[in-house]
């Protein structure tokens, strides 16, 4: 038995490519948009990363990440974080050893409007102890 192919009308032919083109002309106009706009994220210039030992303090305006160790509990402070204006974002890792009550200093050089993500953690004998980890924070440098 043979079928016959139906003729669809012009017109139906017409507001389906019409319709195939005007969702591909709002999607490259959506992606063009998105992709030129701006990070509308906005972090504040300092921000402070606590843990069970101590925690990690940036001061953007400064560019300076304090690490500081609270507790006389044996354990060191560790400090990781990322840096969004470099192409190996990360994670980098800055190291309190020094016993209870001292800080120790990063004295990091990031360009103007720069995002860094960090977090504080137990560290024993160059071990992060990932089970005592704060919350990430962010913060950026003024632009």
């Amino acid at each position: 038995m043979f079928m016959q192919r139906r003729r669809q009308p012009a017109m139906s032919i017409v507001k389906r490519t019409t319709t195939w083109l005007a969702v591909m002309v709002a999607a490259i106009a959506t992606a063009t948009v998105v992709a030129a706009s701006p990070s509308f994220a906005t972090y504040p210039t300092t921000a402070l990363a606590t843990a069970s030992v101590g925690y990690g303090y940036f001061n953007g305006d400064v560019q300076i990440l304090s690490i500081h160790d609270s507790h006389a509990d044996g354990y060191g402070v560790a400090v990781i974080y990322y840096r969004y204006d470099l192409a190996h974002t990360g994670p980098y890792y800055g190291w309190n050893r020094e016993g209870n009550g001292t800080t120790t200093y990063l004295y990091l050089n990031l360009p103007s409007g720069a995002v860094i993500k960090f977090y504080a953690c137990p560290e024993k004998g160059g071990l992060v102890l990932t089970y005592g980890c704060g919350s990430r924070v962010f913060a950026s440098i003024p632009i």
